[in-house]
């Protein structure tokens, strides 16, 4: 198996951090890039400095399971593709008592086409190949939410071939204060930016 590079970017540390950098197991690189700036740019500045042959992106308030690398990396050698993503459990936090609801994306190979129509891709599931980024370039700075939904559009726009690992690959944490569907987060502004970027693709 090929090593991989684990990034976690972030700005500051919203109370998850320390059970996101604990899921990541020790045999891969992991890098926390914290700056000032959004997603993109901190992903970006990581990615620089990634040794990995494979790259896989981590959110600080979110979590790895246990065998998401080496369920990962099997869907890799497999399926012979370029990036791959699966399965999630989201967390849905709420005072005291929280609940948990399975996500299993409802096209597990999507073309282009199928995205612009619809984001099936859960972001935290994805890992992508070293070279991907040699390829089709890092992620655009300019985008405030959704910077994973353009690069892997623009990965399915220059013919990359996309995997899907049958396995539950991320925990990802629903609570107040998340960017994109936090109590603050601008729905409008965001279903504006995402449109922007269909509108890429078209």
């Amino acid at each position: 198996m090929g090593k991989v590079t684990v990034i976690i970017p972030y700005v500051k540390d919203r109370g998850w951090l320390k059970d996101a950098i604990d899921s990541v197991p020790s045999d891969v690189q992991l890098i926390l890039s914290k700056g000032k700036g959004n997603v993109s740019v901190n992903l970006n500045r990581a990615l620089r400095q990634a040794e990995g042959e494979f790259i896989k992106y981590l959110d600080e308030d979110d979590m790895l399971t246990e065998n998401c690398i080496e369920d990962s990396l099997r869907t890799f050698s497999e399926q012979g593709c370029d990036f791959i993503h699966g399965n999630a459990i989201n967390l849905h936090m709420a005072g005291k008592h929280g609940r948990m609801e399975s996500y299993v994306p409802e096209i597990k190979y999507p073309t282009l086409q199928d995205m612009i129509v619809k984001n099936v891709i859960h972001g935290g599931t994805l890992m992508y190949r070293r070279e991907v980024f040699d390829r089709v370039g890092y992620y655009d700075e300019s985008l405030q939410w959704s910077e994973e939904v353009d690069f892997n559009m623009r990965c399915l726009k220059a013919g990359l071939k996309i995997g899907y690992c049958d396995s539950f690959l991320y925990y990802y944490h629903r609570h107040e204060g998340q960017k994109s569907l936090g109590a603050n987060a601008n729905q409008q502004l965001r279903e504006k930016n995402r449109q922007m970027i269909k509108n890429r693709y078209r």
